[in-house]
């Protein structure tokens, strides 16, 4: 049997950076292996970044800004979205990268 969709809500939240970083790696696996869409839910940007093609931000319940992952993560339209981008933790891991200026 194979999912249509897989849910992964805060998947990698609990967890220390190199179980994450081995979750990750499997859900990328089931990505590619499976074929299959990921609705992947999180308040890591710097996990999004990694693993999702595209970006919904959302403030209280509602989506605020939608779009392929590095333009929200690189240009954020809404004033929320750069609220987010500002504060994140991983900001730095976004830099790096050249996910985030």
């Amino acid at each position: 049997m194979k999912p249509d969709i897989l849910v992964a809500d805060e998947s990698v939240t609990a967890l220390n950076v190199s179980s994450q970083a081995q979750v990750l790696a499997l859900v990328r696996e089931l990505q590619a292996e499976l074929a299959v869409a990921i609705l992947f839910i999180t308040h890591d940007l710097r996990s999004a970044a990694q693993i999702c093609d595209r970006i919904a931000v959302m403030q209280a319940g509602k989506i605020v800004e939608l779009g392929p992952t590095r333009t929200v993560l690189t240009e954020p339209a809404h004033p929320y979205s750069r609220e987010l981008l500002e504060s994140a933790p991983g900001r730095g891991f976004l830099m790096m990268h050249g996910i985030y200026k």
